[in-house]
């Protein structure tokens, strides 16, 4: 059925195109299909040209029915209650968050109604509100961590923009709705690439908005060079030790590419001198990003000269320090009572008037008035954080407040370490050494307590592990790894060692097999 199904879908698109292509193309074509039946033993031009459509059509239908939304006349109004259906229909058929937004940036959501949140500082923004369509900015949310891609309608009244309504689509969920149309069997997996080359769908969602060809391997370089240059055809790859074969199609819409990979068998070799090395480089990343954020954090504090300075000052100093420092949730002003004086950016203005008093953070400021990396906490606003702190200290040694900023480290770790790991065997996780999981791909353990958290109940052999991590700055081990989807026992490997930051440790670990 599923054969027929994309027989269909390709015999539908190549009735639309010209049969008669230029010479070399059909050589080219001849040859990559020599390629795909020496290495592939599935359809495989039809499955990517089937994944390929699917993208399109979906896409297509977002556009189309953004487009027809936005000339109604409700939403040339603005009249919300009337627009809200609409945009729920089609948030039933593609998975995201419809958006009406107001010239002044404001928006209303079909989730949430009226956010009281604001668009207008988004780079999608502007062009928007000039009257064009946006048909797929990439969005990295700092708060959520949701990766999207977002369609976006202008609404006209008398030649004017009067609104527009929008679809931010979940990549994670749009891909999960693709690779369930597709059923790879297992060995194949398939990603889409942007014309700039970077993975903007990927069955391994830390994959997204990374580029494969700043990854180190020049066959990879030289693969997305062909992929993003070409319409259709085969390439392939050597990285970490596999040979991945491909077949890539162009995606018209947005030229983006649908690429089917076949997975190589892996050859053998001695991880340990490069788990060394991948561990080395890990640890060095996340403490070059901390120390930044701690060198400019002392800097702007600084330049306030022992005082708390006018509002405008406070504000413009924050909205530049979150400008230029990409993992950093929020900036904060805290009185010596422990209260919120001011928050930069503009969503957390409602954490101002707030007191943090009975936070152990505050608590260790007063007292030690010194410059500190937290410990995890949950933040105010609903989710797990870190806070770099420097005191207010005039000349006379006299305590007016600190300044506080908020760093999720999961996003932080998640998008500095990625590109490090990425198609290798290697597993990280960041521990605090009270058994805190900071950030956790390979168990699902982010936010978790390893000694109290009954997710790792019957893991023993994991938590003797942890109890070794806690106790020593660095050194390697092993542990029993239970897979629930295989439901098979493995031994995996470890080694770790230890980030510091005025005196608050991470460990940094580093999980692999032993073998293939």
């Amino acid at each position: 059925m599923f054969i027929c199904v994309i027989s269909f879908i390709i015999g539908a698109c190549a009735s639309k195109r010209d049969i008669r292509e230029p010479e070399s193309e059909v050589q080219a074509y001849r040859s990559d299909h020599i390629q795909e039946l020496r290495y592939f033993d599935i359809d495989a031009r039809a499955v990517v040209g089937a994944g390929a459509t699917i993208i399109e059509r979906n896409l297509l239908h977002a556009l189309t029915s953004l487009r027809l939304i936005a000339a109604t006349p409700a939403t040339r109004s603005g009249i919300w209650p009337e627009i809200r259906p609409a945009l729920q229909q089609l948030c039933n058929v593609i998975p995201g968050a419809a958006l009406y937004i107001q010239p002044d940036g404001n928006y209303y959501s079909v989730e949430q109604g009226f956010t009281g949140l604001n668009l207008s500082d988004r780079p999608y923004f502007t062009p928007l509100f000039s009257g064009e369509e946006i048909y797929g900015s990439l969005i990295y949310s700092r708060s959520t961590g949701k990766k999207s891609l977002l369609i976006a309608v202008p609404s006209f009244e008398n030649g004017e923009v009067t609104g527009a309504v929008a679809l931010s689509i979940f990549l994670d969920d749009f891909q999960q709705l693709i690779t369930d149309a597709i059923q790879l069997e297992p060995g194949y997996l398939w990603y889409a690439l942007n014309e700039e080359g970077n993975t903007v769908l990927h069955p391994r969602a830390d994959f997204v908005f990374l580029n494969p060809a700043e990854q180190g391997s020049p066959s990879m370089i030289r693969a997305v060079e062909t992929i993003t240059s070409g319409k259709q055809g085969y390439t392939s790859y050597s990285f970490a030790g596999r040979e991945t074969h491909i077949l890539y199609q162009k995606i018209p819409f947005n030229n983006w590419r649908m690429v089917l990979g076949k997975i190589g068998e892996p050859t053998e070799e001695d991880y340990l001198p490069e788990a060394y090395e991948v561990l080395a480089d890990i640890k060095s990343i996340i403490h070059n990003e901390l120390q930044k954020m701690d060198n400019d954090l002392n800097k702007m504090v600084q330049s306030f000269r022992g005082k708390i300075p006018e509002r405008h000052i406070v504000r413009n100093s924050f909205l530049e320090f979150y400008e230029n420092n990409p993992y950093v949730i929020s900036c904060a002003l805290i009185d010596p009572s422990g209260t919120i004086v001011y928050a930069e950016p503009s969503e957390f203005h409602p954490s101002e008037g707030k007191s943090i008093s009975d936070q152990e953070n505050f608590f260790m400021m007063q007292k030690n008035r010194a410059p500190m990396l937290s410990n995890s906490f949950l933040a105010i606003e609903g989710f797990d954080a870190v806070s770099l702190q420097y005191p207010i200290i005039d000349s006379s040694g006299d305590f007016h407040g600190s300044v506080s900023i908020l760093i999720r480290p999961d996003i932080m770790v998640e998008e500095l370490v990625t590109p490090i790991i990425a198609e290798t065997v290697f597993e990280p996780w960041i521990m605090e050494p009270d058994g805190r999981i900071l950030f956790d791909k390979a168990f699902g353990g982010t936010g978790r307590m390893l000694y109290l958290d009954y997710h790792y109940e019957e893991m023993r052999t994991f938590r003797q592990l942890g109890d070794n991590i806690a106790s020593n700055k660095s050194g390697k081990g092993d542990y029993i790894h239970h897979s629930p989807e295989s439901n098979e026992s493995v031994v995996k490997l470890a080694v770790w060692d230890t980030m510091e930051i005025h005196n608050t440790q991470w460990r940094i670990i580093i999980s692999y097999p032993p073998y293939d």
